[in-house]
């Protein structure tokens, strides 16, 4: 089995660092972008297997960035979760019409459960194949 592949769009250092961490010991290829528009050129190239997305990024917008990556053939169907330090509960994927696999909450998860989550991310895009 290949080795899955995880970008991370975020533009906090200090948190990009312990998800790579995080994704480097439980087996992940992570590749990380600490804007917007390096995500998108990212993305299409790489085409990894799920994408972390940050909603407040320095340049454009997790919300920009989503609405971008869903205009590109590979990008519509590309697994997303975005990441937020939102404790809203206004931030809805369904609002946007752009399919999000899930909003997760920073302030709401630890990384065993982001771990976990992930896993289960990819668990279910491999049955979709």
């Amino acid at each position: 089995m290949s080795q899955k592949k995880i970008l991370i769009i975020e533009d906090s250092a200090d948190l990009a660092d312990s998800l790579e961490d995080m994704l480097i010991f439980k087996g992940y290829h992570a590749i990380k972008a600490s804007t917007g528009i390096a995500g998108l050129k990212i993305a299409p190239q790489e085409k990894p297997d799920l994408i972390l997305l940050d909603l407040k990024l320095p340049d454009i917008d997790g919300y920009e960035v989503l609405r971008k990556l869903r205009m590109d053939d590979w990008g519509r169907t590309a697994r997303v979760l975005v990441l937020t330090a939102s404790d809203t509960t206004d931030v809805v994927p369904t609002d946007l019409d752009l399919p999000t696999e899930d909003i997760l909450h920073k302030s709401h998860w630890g990384i065993e459960n982001l771990a976990a989550r992930i896993e289960g991310e990819l668990l279910t895009k491999d049955k979709l194949k």
